[in-house]
Formats: structure tokens, C-alpha cells, sequence
């Protein structure tokens, strides 16, 4: 099996970009937080009752990798079963 690395490149970009895109899943019980990522939520921003305890810019953040990783890879099964679609009725119009 080949990869291709444009749809890689273009399927790790839209799960990225749909972390700011997309709004997020926001929980107010226990812990108030907001979750982001597309189909998975792989971004979790928690808020604190004062933003100011500490200097650090992401810590109110948890990133999960495995499931960035698993977006990726389900976008990029979906872009390519769209394109071989796509190839395929082109090709019987001919």
C-alpha cells in the first residue's frame, strides 16, 4: 500500500485547522471545559476560576496525539475513498 503524502499533508492540516473552524463541545459539570477536534475531540480547554495563576500560555491545555493521529488517518481514508470515487466515474464517462 503507497501513501499518498499530499492527501496526508492536507488531511493533517484540516485536522488541525478544525480545532479553530469548528466550535467546540463546551462541559459545564465537574471540571469546566471546552473540547475541540473534528470527528474526534482531541483538544481539551479547561478554565480555571482565575486565568492568571500561572505564566505558562498552555496550561489549561491537554492535547491528545493518539487521537490527532486518528483524525488524521480518518480523514485521510475519506479523502481518498473520494477521490478513487471520483476517478472511477470519470473514467466510465469516457
Amino acid at each position: 500500500m503507497n501513501i499518498n503524502y499530499r492527501i496526508l499533508n492536507l488531511s493533517a492540516w484540516l485536522a488541525t485547522l478544525a480545532v479553530v473552524l469548528i466550535p467546540g463541545t463546551a462541559y459545564t459539570e465537574d471540571t469546566p471545559r471546552t473540547e475541540y477536534g473534528f470527528p474526534i475531540r482531541f483538544y481539551t480547554e479547561y478554565h480555571h476560576a482565575s486565568p492568571h495563576d500561572t505564566i505558562w500560555f498552555l496550561s489549561g491545555v491537554n492535547i491528545q496525539v493518539l487521537s490527532y493521529l486518528f483524525n488524521v488517518l480518518l480523514i485521510y481514508a475519506a479523502i481518498h475513498v473520494f477521490l478513487s470515487i471520483k476517478k472511477r466515474i470519470t473514467r466510465s464517462k469516457e
